[in-house]
């Protein structure tokens, strides 16, 4: 069979398995029952115990290798089509290798984990509702979040290191995987990006490789930030895919550690968010309650607040605008609102238990 003809078949074959995906994606009950919980399960293990015992970021540098061989591709293929008789063949060929690399990318990722986007994920799960949805409830939990924040900030500030955050998340979540079965955690994963500073640049306290199925930890990012960003990686770990679900299985996992770090890290990230939305409801209480924070809260919002404008710029809001539309593009309607869609799971849980 000549090569061009099997490049089409190959090519017709990735597009129906693709399709086959997005079929299966399509019954969220499916993918709940067979793949979140069945399949991805066994993956996710295997890929973290394959990967978890090397000390890097295998996953960085996966990134960095492949963007360093696409480079390169596009630059022979510019210099191709400077041919003017191999313009039409370079652009066909070329064309053809784009949209069979794109399937690839498509099938593994979805396969890898990025089907968990389609599962009826942490609310079915653990039957929250929201029972009320008045201004008054979110203003009770919201400063109910806010004096567990003042009275967590711990005084040392020196466990504020990757080491200790890594090992107080693992040990929160064999907690919670202790009173939840399907939240346990095991194989761990959770490295430092090898990326360094210009993660800062690009806007991100972590982020998930869903072909490695290690977790990236920015160590550049304020500390109190660190230890809440490293449950949130591991919620992706576990197969939560969208935004405010991974911050709301973080939070759980979070919430179950004695170690004060931890837990000020998550209440002050669910202050945050709490505080943010109730800001459309009742922009007075909402500022009541920043006024009603700790010193030392203050200072640490306010190192905060100096960090991101070191970093602002066009490299951020371009990597924002393009997470944006990825989120979207996911089943996340809101972009980047997704992060503090977890209050509506939190005032379910508040509203169930009557603590937060």
């Amino acid at each position: 069979m000549p090569l061009q003809k099997r490049r089409i078949r190959t090519w017709i074959l990735l597009l129906l398995s693709a399709l086959l995906i997005r079929l299966f994606a399509l019954r969220r009950d499916w993918v709940e029952t067979y793949y979140s919980s069945v399949f991805y399960p066994w993956i996710s293990k295997f890929t973290r115990f394959l990967f978890g015992w090397i000390p890097f970021s295998v996953g960085d540098l996966l990134y960095f290798f492949v963007g360093t061989w696409l480079i390169l591709q596009l630059f022979r293929g510019f210099q191709g089509a400077r041919r003017i008789k191999s313009l039409g063949q370079s652009l066909k060929s070329g064309g053809l290798w784009i949209l069979s690399a794109g399937l690839v990318l498509y099938i593994s990722f979805n396969l890898l984990w990025g089907l968990n986007y389609n599962r009826l994920g942490i609310a079915w799960q653990m039957k929250l509702e929201i029972r009320d949805t008045t201004s008054s409830s979110l203003i009770n939990m919201t400063a109910l979040l806010r004096d567990h924040t003042n009275a967590w900030r711990p005084m040392d500030s020196s466990r504020y290191i990757f080491r200790n955050s890594r090992k107080e998340a693992f040990t929160a979540y064999a907690k919670l995987g202790n009173k939840i079965s399907w939240l346990s955690y095991s194989q761990h994963s959770v490295k430092p990006s090898l990326f360094g500073v210009m993660g800062n640049y690009m806007g991100y306290s972590g982020y998930y490789n869903p072909f490695s199925g290690e977790a990236q930890l920015n160590t550049q990012v304020p500390g109190f930030l660190q230890p809440f960003s490293t449950c949130h990686e591991i919620a992706h770990q576990l197969g939560y895919a969208k935004e405010n679900e991974a911050n709301f299985v973080g939070y759980l996992a979070a919430r179950e550690s004695p170690d004060s770090s931890m837990r000020y890290s998550a209440y002050l990230n669910m202050f945050l968010y709490a505080n943010n939305e109730l800001k459309y409801m009742d922009t007075a209480q909402a500022r009541q309650n920043f006024v009603q924070l700790s010193e030392p809260v203050k200072a640490d919002l306010a190192a905060y607040r100096r960090y991101l404008i070191q970093y602002e710029g066009p490299v951020d809001q371009m990597v924002e605008a393009f997470y944006n539309q990825f989120l979207k593009l996911n089943q996340q309607p809101a972009g980047m609102r997704t992060y503090n869609k977890v209050v509506l799971w939190l005032l379910a849980f508040y509203q169930e238990r009557g603590t937060i």
